[in-house]
């Protein structure tokens, strides 16, 4: 396989797993839809700030090898908002930010640990980021999945359209805030632009597996497991 896709190819296994373990949860066993849900977004969510560490090659570019798992943490944000609404999203856009924090909090305390074999910048590799990349991907994090949320509450229509009308616009929010908080005035400009046009390009051609995450577990959105009313709601809209 060129090394070019090589992205795509873990995205669609990456993709497959968390439609699988979300099956499994909820249709074996019968795990509530949004807990379950909740606990893969704040999984992926966290797994993509450590894949993020290493840049890989997509198409022409080079992203992020964390892209893929953060776009399946979009599909579970749908999946939540769908279910509960955007003021429940919100709480839980919170708790993830909340939960980087801490994540970021405990890689500090690990990098000022002694070691007693390997090198310390091989744990600096994987457990340091800058105090300026932090800002500006919570930031990011913020505006991007706010939007996503607020617009598939607000587009009443079919599953489909609601993920496809609001997966993009966040994909792009989230580029363009965190490449130039993160990276203005260090990278050169032609750089820059070309890191935020991969990003963006690297995130829409995944959007589809979005859609086809949510769409394939459709039947989970209007379970009622707790009496929360979630499926009355969507059923509603």
């Amino acid at each position: 396989m060129a090394p070019q896709l090589e992205l795509l190819a873990w995205a669609l296994i990456i993709f497959g797993a968390s439609a699988a373990i979300y099956r499994a949860l909820v249709s074996a066993l019968r795990a509530d839809p949004t807990l379950a849900a909740s606990a893969l977004y704040l999984v992926l969510l966290t797994v993509s700030q450590y894949a993020a560490s290493k840049v890989t090659e997509y198409l022409w570019f080079g992203v992020p090898a964390g892209t893929a798992t953060y776009v399946a943490t979009v599909a579970m944000l749908d999946i939540i908002v769908m279910r509960e609404g955007f003021d429940y999203a919100k709480g839980l856009i919170a708790m993830g930010l909340a939960s980087q924090a801490l994540v970021s909090v405990t890689n500090i305390s690990v990098l000022s640990m002694p070691t007693l074999s390997a090198p310390e910048d091989v744990y600096g590799y994987v457990f340091g980021v800058s105090a300026r990349v932090a800002l500006a991907s919570a930031a990011a994090y913020l505006a991007a999945e706010l939007t996503d949320a607020y617009v598939v509450f607000r587009v009443r229509r079919a599953i489909w359209k609601r993920v496809l009308y609001s997966d993009p616009v966040a994909m792009a929010v989230d580029t363009l805030i965190f490449v130039p908080l993160a990276f203005y005035g260090v990278l050169p400009e032609g750089t820059l632009l070309s890191t935020m046009l991969g990003l963006v390009l690297a995130k829409w051609s995944l959007s589809p597996m979005v859609l086809g995450l949510v769409y394939a577990n459709r039947r989970f959105l209007l379970r009622d497991v707790y009496g929360t009313g979630a499926h009355r709601r969507l059923a509603a809209q």
